[in-house]
């Protein structure tokens, strides 16, 4: 199989795990296999970090499953670990696969709770895996779009949303209860009719029940992206749904910029006036829409934020 970008492995020299910074996440612990991502998203803000690589190149910490091995043994059982915060577990390259199966493996034998966010699809190999601790896992399917073009443009290199619906209707029948998330919603794009109605059909008949949405925010180095990834009328558009010129700060310390509040909550309110004809539970992520009322937090189910776990560090010379 030829792939669009190139899979250079490295040894991870800091930690594995860290403490996420972000709105919902944060002070979860949680885990990136790679730095960067071949799906090459237009809007994903981790690409927009100093430390990424350059589109193209994904940095595979080859040595994750024996850095997981020794910190796992210093966290409780049960402990959330979350997956994927700045990063994908699910791309395509072998390689990438058997260092995520591994990482997985040692995590849910030790009785470690696992949660992962993807625009992946989980092959067919993890089956065994995933079937034998099903209580331990909380998958979430990102999926915006059933439209061939959308997936194009927007996320050239990732599985298409038809593929990652038959994909999370395979965990439902491993006996998972995966949830979908609708994230990015993108006006004029993603977030009409035409768009949300076959999406979320497809998601309920395959068995999720569960549903988050939100809509695109915009940090600094996404609109130099969207300009240049784009075609010029396109990113035109988009951005003249973010007529606020100033930042404010989102979730903990990110500076972003929000599409209006009546707009955001009138797409929202569509959303979910069809989906809860279909009987699909609506979640709007309270992290990232902080001025709105109904709003919930978008954990798995069995995270518990009040009272985190620290990793116990041993001193040298301690008795």
């Amino acid at each position: 199989m030829g792939f669009s970008y190139s899979v250079i492995p490295i040894l991870k020299k800091s930690r594995a795990l860290h403490r996420a910074e972000f709105g919902c996440l944060k002070k979860a612990f949680a885990l990136n296999v790679t730095l960067g991502c071949g799906f090459a998203c237009v809007y994903c803000y981790a690409r927009g970090y100093a430390i990424s690589p350059p589109k193209g190149i994904v940095y595979l910490y080859q040595n994750l499953p024996e850095l997981i091995q020794k910190e796992s043994r210093l966290l409780p059982r049960g402990t959330p670990i979350l997956f994927n915060t700045a990063s994908e577990c699910f791309q395509l390259h072998p390689d990438i696969l058997d260092v995520t199966y591994r990482t997985m493996a040692i995590l849910l034998h030790r009785g470690f709770n696992i949660g992962f966010l993807t625009k992946g699809v989980v092959p067919e190999g993890f089956k065994r895996l995933f079937s034998r601790h099903v209580n331990q896992l909380q998958a979430t399917i990102d999926v915006v779009s059933l439209n061939e073009d959308y997936c194009r443009l927007f996320e050239p290199a990732a599985p298409s949303g038809l593929a990652r619906i038959e994909g999370a209707m395979r965990l439902c029948k491993w006996g998972l209860k995966p949830r979908a998330r609708i994230d990015p919603l993108i006006p004029f794009y993603s977030d009409t009719e035409e768009s949300f109605k076959p999406l979320l059909k497809a998601i309920k008949e395959c068995g999720i029940k569960e549903v988050i949405l939100n809509y695109l925010q915009l940090r600094p180095r996404i609109i130099e992206r969207l300009q240049k990834e784009l075609p010029s009328l396109v990113s035109k558009l988009i951005l003249s749904c973010f007529p606020k010129e100033s930042w404010d700060t989102v979730g903990s310390k990110t500076l972003s910029r929000l599409i209006p509040l009546p707009m955001r909550k009138r797409g929202y309110e569509n959303i979910k006036k069809q989906a809860e004809k279909l009987g699909l539970k609506v979640i709007v992520c309270r992290c990232k829409n902080p001025d709105l009322d109904f709003t919930d937090a978008c954990l798995p189910r069995w995270f518990k934020l009040e009272k985190p776990k620290k990793i116990y560090q041993p001193r040298l010379f301690e008795n």
